[in-house]
């Protein structure tokens, strides 16, 4: 597929550190009006994904207005061009070059792995800056190219949440449910996961993948777990589907523990799963109950203006939309704004301070968090 070639822009917000963000922007004013600068979102904003999609939307569009509110960068507004990938590869790479055609000087996103793997190479190509606020998939990892994220690559939570499970949750049998419709994150993840889980001395006894979007039967899948007497089972799925084979799991008596990669972790798990979700445990990056100044005058801000509470992904988005930001101011619109953010390396995030390796991998500690009375509670 080809576009059209495309210059890099500039722009800035004032991610989570408001006041440095808001005074470089004042330190970066021109001389007098120019064309607005623009930037791109790619996310699932339809479909069974699009819960993250919107989170990560909302949190870029957040960053934007805040800039803009101060003034742009150097005068002039950042316009946002928000496309829709379906979670569909052939979608993702025409939006892409859509992005490009129309001029965006770098693009945030995409949400999910499969789609990212799918729009690499077009990106690598035209050597458009792309930064995902949620992708974390290992076989990304260690790439000297033109994609950089901000969450942490996903084995860290698979071991964790492997250890999680065996050592403080007491499994010692699991069953692994993944997604291969987003394989190059649900693969490996349930892999690291399953080494760790039996390094440790438990049992994998039974790995099944399904295909989201596709008909799958979560009720005949319920079913073979209750009959595998695992103690545990790992489910690394969306939200959706996987608040689906919960609620059709407990339907049948099912008691064993719920672990779940952060994939899932949205308002849509809890929402769909109702009382079947209920201690449900994760190893996450995001702390839903941080009492940061920062992520709660974040979470005022974005509640006011959407009228819910933030998620990760919505958290991830703005921070991606900052160091991008912030690289621009940095280093000037024309100005190499990937060699910028990883020459800075460490970030005050909404949250804490995180860091990327010198190929754009994100470092961040680790959170275990379980669903408690219909919420997303913090536990360590």
């Amino acid at each position: 597929m080809k576009c059209a070639m495309s210059r890099l822009s500039r722009i800035l917000p004032h991610g989570a550190l408001l006041l440095p963000f808001a005074l470089l922007v004042l330190l970066s004013l021109g001389c007098g009006p120019e064309k607005p600068i623009k930037i791109g979102f790619v996310g699932g904003l339809t479909g069974r994904l699009s819960d993250l999609g919107a989170a990560g939307r909302d949190g870029v569009l957040l960053a934007v207005e805040d800039v803009n509110g101060a003034g742009g960068i150097g005068g002039r507004r950042v316009v946002l061009i928000a496309k829709d990938d379906r979670h569909d590869p052939d979608q993702a790479r025409k939006v892409g070059c859509e992005l490009m055609d129309e001029g965006v000087g770098a693009i945030i996103g995409h949400m999910t792995s499969a789609m990212t793997m799918a729009v690499l190479p077009l990106v690598n190509e035209r050597r458009m800056l792309l930064i995902s606020p949620t992708v974390s998939s290992d076989e990304l990892s260690g790439l000297d190219d033109h994609f950089l994220r901000v969450m942490a690559p996903s084995s860290q939570g698979a071991v964790h949440l492997a250890r999680v499970a065996f050592g403080v949750k007491g499994a010692r049998r699991v069953f692994v449910v993944f997604d291969k419709a987003n394989r190059p994150y649900a693969f490996p993840f349930a892999e690291a996961f399953s080494r760790e889980f039996e390094t440790l001395g438990g049992a994998v006894v039974q790995s099944e993948a399904f295909h989201s979007g596709r008909d799958w039967q979560p009720g005949e899948l319920a079913r073979r777990l209750l009959h595998s007497e695992a103690d545990g089972f790992l489910l690394v799925a969306g939200a959706g589907d996987a608040a689906l084979l919960c609620q059709q799991y407990r339907k049948i008596g099912g008691r064993a523990s719920v672990f779940s990669s952060g994939w899932a972790m949205t308002d849509e798990f809890l929402r769909a799963g109702g009382p079947a979700v209920e201690a449900a445990v994760f190893s996450h990056a995001f702390n839903q109950d941080s009492r940061t100044p920062e992520y709660l005058a974040f979470k005022r801000r974005f509640s006011q203006r959407f009228g819910r509470e933030p998620d990760f992904a919505a958290v991830y988005a703005y921070e991606a939309a900052g160091i991008l930001f912030e690289s621009i101011a940095s280093v000037g619109p024309s100005g190499p704004l990937k060699e910028a953010i990883l020459k800075q390396g460490t970030f005050q995030g909404v949250q804490g301070v995180f860091s990327l390796d010198p190929f754009g991998d994100a470092v961040r500690d680790r959170f275990i968090v379980a669903v408690k009375e219909g919420r997303f509670v913090t536990l360590e």
